[in-house]
């Protein structure tokens, strides 16, 4: 659907100059491709924002660790309780990152925090 819009607004800003008369078709042709252009903008800058939704999404998310039972791990993630599989070490209260799923198993592992760095010179 969305592609007959994109091919087919051109084509309808093309078909006024058989209808009206020049000094009228002009500027709604010059409109029309103003709007297609600016609709294929807002097209272009969407495909560079992040995932907000879904599996991709998740691959981001960052949990706590409830429990451990062998190498499995009950985790709490965008306030939903998830199984998980891990390496390492886990413990409860162990925050994790999900690197993964495979089904509705998540893959996760510890979540590194990155050094708190002081400018402060003593």
């Amino acid at each position: 659907m969305c592609h007959l819009l994109l091919i087919g607004l051109p084509l309808v800003g093309l078909s006024v100059f058989w209808f009206l008369p020049l000094p009228v078709a002009l500027p709604m042709f010059l409109l029309i491709g103003a709007a297609t252009a600016a609709f294929y903008w807002y097209l272009y800058k969407g495909n560079g924002r992040p995932v907000l939704t879904g599996a991709e999404e998740m691959k981001r998310a960052v949990g706590e660790v409830l429990a451990t039972n062998g190498r499995l791990a009950d985790v709490w993630v965008h306030s939903e309780l998830w199984s998980a599989r891990y390496e390492g070490e886990l413990r409860a209260g162990d925050l994790v990152q999900v690197v993964g799923m495979e089904g509705l198993c998540l893959r996760v592992r510890k979540f590194a925090r990155a050094p708190v760095s002081s400018d402060r010179v003593d």
